[in-house]
């Protein structure tokens, strides 16, 4: 494990090295497989991307901030924090050179983000081999390295997530309150890139006035001032956000603390989110390029392509096949030649099926969904990122190790990494907050009925601790044997 500053330096620029080869290979996968997904010469756009950065460029070319969804400016969709360094970039660049540079910046903080979070393990378990495991399983996890070369927030968020965690284990063992500090930063960072983290706020606040509780056994009569001391690490989300927050009140004449809906004000008709929920109600999700699931059968994008049939358990004594089939037939072709008239008419009818669900099949609705949800977002071979696929052009044998590191590393996550990160936990080594996180975080989006697993990613580094925290002791075991 590097030592010195010298060392950790010379750490750091190997690790970047290496990523950096690994971003042009993906990237040239990317770009010569799927062209249609190629921003510049390195970057990769996403579904998302114009959303997010579209609204910088209108800055500079009209200094309006917008993005256009298709029928509308959408003033208050995304954040402008995740197009800030873009905007920066732009000032110097082309649109092409900017995001060329921007990626760039990806790579170095994933990679700044791979080293801190085999400290992290190190300083969990205390054994070299811990650090040298956590940065082997972090940089082996290419599924998530992936997105540092798309133009979308996943590689930042994840970065943020680890810092968050990094400076909060120091606090939470040496209850210095600079790291706590530090700690709120990256966390502000994270939430308002990722709105949806919002909801670590509360554990956050919790955990460190218990800390401080514990540190420094504060008497009932000095409470209200540490709760205030604890409060005040808000503060960093609130200088961030205060700024949009105005803008949004003069331009919008609201208040709009993150974004003006929760769909970030794509142009989606009421019919469109009336079939998502009443697809959600018995666990289909709505995306449209999954093949196996109901987003591609109602949804006209993949339809060619679809391999979904209703299953069973959608049904209910209120309906029929028959029934969901005619309604999906006027949304498909609604989806062709739009009508407000027609889309009400569509909308009512889903929201008519849903409340018949909801009704004759609760259980259904409320607790059997949500198992089915838990399955698609954890239930899968971690490759979802790879631009890796035997059906597409320049698919080579040896790509296919990736997939399987990738598997691999996921499933031992999922058995060991559960069981190291629950013994670590109780044995005092972690805060329990790590656990919370990612439970918290799970039962949000199950009750979002979501199935894009990108929301969850910020799980598997927290399983990875685990992970790592466990086949550690393996390999310290025999030392334990002998002095046993």
């Amino acid at each position: 494990m590097p030592t010195t500053k010298k060392h950790l330096i010379i750490f750091f620029a190997v690790t970047f090295a290496l990523k950096l080869i690994l971003a042009v290979y993906f990237s040239h996968l990317y770009t010569s497989q799927l062209p249609e997904y190629k921003f510049s010469t390195f970057a990769v756009r996403g579904g998302d991307t114009s959303s997010y950065l579209s609204g910088m460029d209108n800055l500079l070319e009209s200094g309006e901030y917008f993005f256009w969804n298709g029928q509308q400016k959408v003033h208050a969709g995304r954040m402008p924090f995740y197009g800030a360094p873009y905007f920066i970039l732009r000032l110097l660049f082309s649109p092409s050179n900017a995001a060329d540079f921007f990626v760039l910046l990806q790579i170095i903080f994933d990679a700044l983000a791979t080293v801190v979070f085999a400290r992290l393990c190190y300083e969990i378990s205390r054994r070299q081999s811990a650090f040298w495991l956590g940065w082997l399983f972090y940089f082996g996890c290419f599924n998530l390295f992936v997105t540092t070369i798309v133009l979308l927030p996943e590689s930042l968020s994840l970065g943020f997530f680890i810092f968050f965690l990094f400076y909060y284990h120091r606090f939470w063992t040496g209850g210095t309150w600079k790291n706590a500090v530090y700690s709120s930063v990256f966390l502000a960072l994270l939430t308002v890139i990722k709105p949806y983290f919002v909801i670590i706020y509360p554990l956050f606040f919790l955990g460190v006035w218990f800390i401080r509780r514990r540190n420094q056994k504060i008497k009932n009569s000095n409470s209200l001032s540490y709760f205030y001391k604890t409060a005040m690490l808000g503060l960093p989300l609130i200088l961030l956000l205060s700024p949009w927050i105005v803008r949004n009140a003069l331009v919008l004449g609201k208040f709009v603390p993150a974004q003006e809906n929760i769909w970030a004000g794509y142009n989606y008709s009421k019919s469109h989110l009336a079939f998502a929920e009443f697809v959600g109600a018995w666990g289909g999700g709505s995306i449209y390029w999954d093949a196996d699931d109901a987003g591609c059968y109602f949804l006209i994008e993949n339809q060619s392509n679809c391999h979904y049939s209703i299953p069973e358990y959608a049904l209910a004594n209120g309906y029929s096949r028959e029934d969901i089939e005619r309604v999906r037939q006027n949304f498909l072709k609604l989806q062709e030649n739009y009508s407000p008239e027609s889309d009400d008419l569509t909308a009512a009818e889903f929201e008519r099926l849903t409340s018949i669900y909801r009704t004759e099949q609760p259980f259904g609705y409320y607790v059997g969904a949500k198992f089915i949800f838990l399955k698609k977002l954890f239930w899968h071979t971690n490759n979802y990122n790879l631009p890796i696929n035997q059906n597409l052009k320049n698919f080579s044998s040896y790509q296919l190790s990736f997939k399987i590191i990738q598997f691999v590393i996921y499933a031992l996550a999922l058995i060991f990494g559960v069981w190291g990160l629950a013994k670590i936990t109780i044995e005092g080594k972690v805060s329990g907050l790590f656990i919370l996180t990612a439970l918290v975080t799970i039962l949000f989006f199950l009750e979002l009925r979501t199935s894009e697993q990108r929301y969850v990613s910020q799980i598997l580094p927290t399983l990875l601790i685990g992970l790592t925290a466990f086949c550690s002791d393996l390999i310290n075991l025999p030392k334990s044997l002998n002095a046993s």
